[in-house]
């Protein structure tokens, strides 16, 4: 009986988070669906592991820098570590992104630091932030980011703005887990510059069907475009090699990567293959200590 009553009371809860989370979601959309068009600043410097998979994967624990697209991710990895990112647009020499990440322990508190370029000297958007997360209960993660914004376009001076990001992981079972991020909930403008940073939102899945096998779902959705659904695969060769693929639905791009983690190193590549567009490329290249 009593065993029979631990089992009711665990379904109950999770009903119950389940739904707190459901109406949580709701509400950020709502929100987010009423606000206007805007300007400069793209969401996210995300992974190579992420870009793979069709830019879903912010359920995923072992994702490979997932900090940097949901940071309650740091509570999941253990190793301290520091990574280089550089991604071409559609073979445009002038529309490259370039990033320097790390992440650490600070007093036993997982933290996460982030600078990005993207641009050229005409027109430049700079990028810093500090994320951090913490454990609250077992199996549910919770993060936060701080974010500056700074944008340099040649002949029009200097702007900046500041944005954060909520976001938690939460492994329902030993082979399912969701998570949702939240960015720029503060809805950060350009300072001396009509505009402003776009508010965004994600949920995301995680399902293990078999061993060695990664499937991933995030529902996207900011306030200049439409919801974009994103699909995604890992799959694992051995322990040292991973294959990603995946489709994002909104532009029917495929995506298709592979990480390589050998001792120290950890190497990552991601290709983007846009239909109208052509192809993007991304490189990561990281030390683990």
């Amino acid at each position: 009986m009593a065993m029979i009553l631990f089992f009711k009371n665990k379904f109950i809860f999770l009903k119950f988070c389940g739904k707190c989370l459901g109406l949580f979601v709701i509400l950020l959309l709502l929100l987010i669906g009423s606000r206007g068009a805007y300007a400069s600043f793209e969401p996210g410097k995300w992974p190579c592991a992420y870009l793979a998979r069709g830019s879903s994967g912010i359920a995923v624990g072992h994702l490979q820098n997932g900090f940097l697209v949901n940071p309650a991710l740091l509570n999941l990895k253990a190793a301290n570590q520091i990574s280089l990112f550089y991604r071409n647009y559609y073979t445009i020499s002038d529309l490259n992104d370039l990033s320097l990440s790390a992440e650490f322990s600070f007093y036993k508190i997982p933290v996460g630091f982030t600078f990005g370029q993207f641009g050229d000297k005409n027109y430049r958007e700079q990028t810093m932030s500090i994320a951090a997360a913490w454990s609250p209960v077992k199996n549910l993660s919770l993060g936060a980011a701080a974010q500056m914004f700074l944008l340099n376009v040649k002949r029009y001076g200097k702007s900046s703005a500041f944005g954060t990001i909520l976001s938690l992981h939460y492994q329902i079972m030993p082979k399912f887990s969701l998570a949702a991020v939240a960015g720029n909930l503060n809805e950060p403008k350009l300072s001396d510059r009509r505009g402003a940073v776009p508010v965004y939102f994600l949920t995301g899945f995680e399902f293990l069907p078999v061993d060695n096998l990664s499937l991933s779902l995030d529902i996207f959705k900011d306030n200049q475009f439409d919801f974009d659904f994103r699909y995604g695969l890992g799959y694992r060769l051995i322990s040292s090699i991973e294959i990603l693929l995946g489709f994002r639905q909104q532009v029917h791009a495929v995506t298709a990567g592979i990480q390589i983690n050998k001792l120290m190193v950890h190497f990552g590549y991601a290709l983007e293959i846009h239909p109208d567009l052509g192809i993007s490329n991304a490189i990561e290249v990281a030390y683990v200590f």
